[in-house]
């Protein structure tokens, strides 16, 4: 009797499927593997920019086509092929060049990007002075793990530029800088939201010699305090600061912060936990107290990666001018958790060795979902 009616009312059978199944019948759709997209410098369309396609793959890392976006700082661009995220480990992303510094749009993985506007967000420049600028700290969470002769530190910082330039050196001098405790010792770089030779270690401090576009950027260092007690100097403005002693370890208190909850990240790492908000040129110090103390040698490995550091690139995220905020409960054991799983993934892709193009991709990917939670923690 069904096969009857179907036969009868085949106009009838079409119509009705269309009506009640849309969203199926839509989903058969061909994805073009189209960027449509927009430049900006500010506020204002960047007419006549030129955009340059990249990619990161197993089989090509470089750049792969350009086009000059329109008046209205429009433009499209066609990818080789359509993002098949899981699939295969490929990143598509476009830059564009703006008074003599590069910006980069967001790394493209799945399809479904292709469906919104795919911003590339420039900036007009501000020189800083001699010796680079004076910026605020959003956030800074100081890890500490006891050795034999003092402690493993690992440092991560949120910087955070709150004008609408990008600020950079004019004769490639030091664009900021920051002090680490006076003993600190062998330091290692990770990757950052920044040009990988652009973070150094000079002179007992951090020094960046890149661009710093408006925004925050993360970065991560780790190194060695060779004293048991010791300061940590902070100067300028530090909005949260969190320092965490993994346990079992030394009694200590640090004047200045606040001893909080203890956390545990996850099972087996179990930290004290101390804070302070709103801080400005401040300093800390470390002091070690009497007790009984079970020494566990263990090092915090935790090694931080650009999202684009497969490409080699200076990837500048916008984010805008940050507005002002009240400053919130310092860290919460959700934002720890996220960096020692960051730190913990980078450590395992350091260790394997594996450097081919489809491994780092894939790498990356998982990261930048670690990352985007982090961000929205912030």
């Amino acid at each position: 009797m069904a096969s009857s009616v179907a036969s009868r009312f085949p106009i009838l059978t079409l119509g009705t499927l269309l009506f009640l199944f849309p969203c199926g019948l839509r989903a058969q759709e061909e994805v073009i593997p189209i960027i449509q997209g927009e430049v900006r410098a500010g506020d204002e369309a960047l007419g006549g920019a030129m955009v340059v396609l990249h990619q990161v793959s197993s089989d090509l890392s470089g750049e792969i086509d350009s086009i000059q976006a329109g008046p209205d700082g429009t433009f499209r661009l066609r990818l080789p092929r359509v993002p098949a995220h899981g699939a295969n480990s490929e990143v598509f992303f476009a830059s564009v060049r703006y008074q003599g510094l590069l910006y980069f749009g967001r790394a493209i993985t799945d399809p479904i990007q292709l469906d919104s506007l795919y911003l590339i967000q420039a900036f007009d420049t501000l020189s800083v002075p001699q010796g680079g600028a004076a910026l605020p700290l959003s956030a800074r969470n100081l890890f500490l793990d006891k050795v034999q002769d003092g402690w493993q530190a690992t440092d991560f910082f949120q910087l955070r530029n709150a004008s609408d330039r990008t600020l950079f050196s004019p004769d490639e001098g030091v664009t900021w800088q920051y002090p680490l405790p006076p003993s600190a010792q062998d330091l290692e770089m990770g990757q950052a939201d920044m040009a990988a030779d652009a973070l150094r270690f000079e002179g007992g401090s951090l020094v960046v010699y890149g661009p710093i576009p408006p925004g925050e950027r993360a970065f991560l260092v780790r190194y060695r305090i060779l004293e048991e007690d010791f300061s940590i100097p902070m100067p300028g403005k530090t909005e949260q600061m969190e320092v965490l002693v993994r346990q079992p370890g030394p009694q200590v208190e640090f004047q200045g912060l606040v001893r909080a909850a203890p956390v545990e990240l996850e099972a087996g790492n179990t930290f004290s936990r101390f804070e302070g908000a709103d801080m400005e040129d401040a300093e800390v110090q470390a002091k070690v107290l009497d007790g009984p103390f079970h020494f566990r040698a263990e090092w915090l490995a935790l090694i931080l990666a650009g999202l684009l550091g497969g490409a080699g690139v200076f990837a500048f995220r916008a984010r805008g001018t940050v507005e002002k905020k009240e400053v919130r409960p310092v860290v919460t054991p959700g934002r720890s958790q996220l960096i020692l799983s960051i730190a913990e993934l980078d450590e395992e892709f350091r260790r394997s060795g594996n450097e081919d193009d489809e491994a780092r991709a894939g790498y990356l990917a998982r990261r930048k979902k670690l990352l985007e939670k982090l961000e929205g923690l912030s």
